[in-house]
């Protein structure tokens, strides 16, 4: 299938945090890592493949794939196929501030990747394709990006909540909440938008803007749009590209989002797209999802109380429930590799 719109690219960030020489990279400035749960940020489930099964399957339409690693490259993952490119940090990101393990750092210099297209879709590595999607599941006829705008209020409880605060701080400088909401009204207030229609009527006429509703599924950016928001904000970027792990000083990808919410520059989508899972939690509940198919993308979230023996084990079934449901290898795997490894 043609994408009968425009060229849209899909862009993945990866990480193997047992890989030894990413370890050893790591090690060297980890007493610096105080906001990451160690055990869980960088794990990888050995599911990945998957994840480039489900681009073939689901989305064959999608123009070019980008996987942005350091340094690293699954073994499994055929590099000379032509629809990937494999994005190194030090292609994106300025020399001074490697190496990097921010992910927000990271993610702000997505639209730097060489030769991609406008209109982009991003994956974090736990985002999946879970059923057929079409170019209209993420930007409008138009080339709006699809997303759904919803307020939200934050509830201290983790250091990652003060990265909310920095990101909605930037908002109210530089946008009045009244203008904003007479102006997106039918956006932040529509059918589609289902029950988070009441949590943005109870703060609607609260004076400054609280929180949007971060429904962590595969975001949909315009390249000039980061460009703008990251050159409005130059002194935050370059903070936050100075804290080599996440930090509470940190802004984020959905500042990108937000600017493009209060600006009316998106087109509605329906929150019930997706659904994001915590594997120790709701483990039954992603294997039924990815047999039944239930969302279009599912999001599954690792827990830092995982230990190693679950870890071990969970990583087992949730291959087992891919594998079921895509057992052939993707032109993105290398043919040669054995029956055994797959």
């Amino acid at each position: 299938m043609v994408n009968e719109y425009f060229k849209i690219d899909f862009v993945v960030s990866w990480v193997d945090g047992q890989d030894s020489n990413w370890l050893k990279k790591y090690n060297k400035y980890s007493d610096k890592d105080i906001l990451d749960e160690k055990n869980a940020r960088f794990r990888d489930y050995n599911i990945f493949k998957y994840w480039f099964r489900a681009v073939e399957n689901y989305a064959p339409w999608v123009n070019h794939v980008y996987l942005v690693t350091d340094k690293q490259i699954p073994k499994w993952l055929d590099i000379e196929n032509k629809k990937l490119t494999v994005i190194d940090h030090t292609q994106i990101i300025d020399q001074q501030y490697l190496p990097v393990f921010n992910s927000n750092a990271i993610e702000l210099n997505l639209y730097k990747i060489p030769n991609l297209t406008e209109h982009f879709v991003y994956f974090n590595d736990d985002m999946f394709l879970n059923k057929r999607v079409y170019p209209s599941d993420f930007f409008s006829k138009k080339g709006l990006p699809k997303d759904t705008a919803g307020l939200n209020a934050i509830q201290p409880l983790y250091d990652f909540d003060y990265i909310h605060t920095n990101n909605i701080r930037i908002i109210n400088q530089h946008f009045d909440k009244r203008e904003v909401m007479k102006k997106q009204f039918f956006k932040f207030v529509n059918p589609l938008n289902a029950e988070l229609n009441v949590y943005t009527i109870l703060l609607f006429f609260w004076p400054k803007f609280t929180r949007f509703f971060d429904l962590h599924y595969p975001y949909s950016f315009r390249k000039r749009d980061m460009q703008n928001v990251i050159s409005a904000n130059i002194k935050s970027y370059e903070r936050t590209m100075n804290n080599r792990f996440r930090s509470t000083s940190d802004i984020t990808i959905w500042l990108v989002r937000y600017y493009s919410l209060v600006q009316g520059e998106f087109s509605v989508r329906s929150p019930k797209v997706g659904k994001i899972y915590d594997i120790l939690n709701k483990f039954s509940d992603i294997v039924k999802d990815i047999k039944r198919q239930n969302h279009k993308m599912i999001v599954i979230n690792d827990n830092s109380e995982v230990d190693d023996l679950q870890f071990q084990k969970l990583s087992e079934n949730l291959r087992q429930a891919f594998q079921t449901k895509l057992p052939q290898k993707s032109t993105f795997e290398i043919r040669e590799q054995s029956c055994e490894e797959d």
